[in-house]
């Protein structure tokens, strides 16, 4: 990479957040000194903007058949796996004894019709199901976390706008009507209703806001504003405002 014309892969890995932190501030700079490293870096926040706004696809039969064929197996196994009836040691019948005419050594006789109760059996499941089930908690608890604003400033605040793009973390601004009536309030200069091409928390020169990614109808530019969570209609406060792009 030159400090002229940054490598079209690292702008790639950094559009996708791939490179670590200093490598990152290295390409970023030497992309906002070169017009052509910031088309690119917008052509692929427009592309991910239109790769979010598709439906999700189906997933493919054959694989739907095979997770349903795995799923039977391994439920085939857990049952095959299951133990005998275990004795319940709270309700044990207690032992009558040998009973008259029963030769030493062997079991009391038989029981009557109707004495024998059944024990319903649990299977228990395989080793293998449990592991997994519990990789599925522990990841839902961490994929779960919410995690923490990055800390932005007017400096790198059009990086982080373009890494937003695609993101669903607008909170009660993801609402149509109360994101309008929130732009109406605080940035009459912006289309209300313009499309939401992405959204996240952020803290602003040590304030907690919303950054809103909006569409202006021009391939590859976007308006960006950053306004307090509770922006509404009724009003809130406009933390930083810009275009990027184009």
């Amino acid at each position: 990479m030159t400090a002229e014309h940054p490598d079209l892969a690292e702008l790639a890995d950094l559009d996708a957040g791939l490179l670590d932190p200093a490598r990152a501030a290295e390409v970023r700079a030497a992309a906002a000194a070169d017009a052509d490293s910031t088309a690119v870096l917008d052509a692929l926040a427009a592309t991910r903007a239109e790769l979010a706004a598709l439906p999700a696809p189906a997933v493919p039969p054959e694989f739907a058949a095979r997770w349903d064929a795995a799923l039977e197996r391994e439920a085939a196994s857990a049952a095959g796996a299951a133990p005998g009836p275990r004795a319940d040691p709270g309700h044990a019948p207690a032992d009558p004894g040998p009973r008259r005419g029963t030769p030493p050594g062997r079991p009391g006789g038989t029981s009557r019709p109707g004495r024998t109760r059944s024990a319903r059996r649990w299977p228990r499941p395989s080793v293998g199901a449990a592991a997994v089930l519990a990789a599925l908690v522990v990841a839902g608890v961490v994929w779960n976390r919410p995690a923490a604003p990055p800390s932005v400033d007017r400096v790198n605040l059009a990086a982080v706008a373009r890494a937003a793009v695609g993101a669903t973390d607008a909170g009660d601004l993801a609402d149509p009507r109360r994101r309008a009536g929130c732009l109406r309030a605080v940035a009459p200069a912006l289309v209300p209703d313009a499309m939401l091409l992405g959204g996240r928390r952020v803290e602003l020169d040590g304030r907690e806001g919303v950054l809103l990614v909006l569409a202006t109808g021009r391939l590859g530019i976007f308006d960006v504003a950053v306004v307090d969570p509770g922006c509404g209609a009724g009003g809130g406060a406009l933390l930083a405002s810009m275009q990027i792009g184009g």
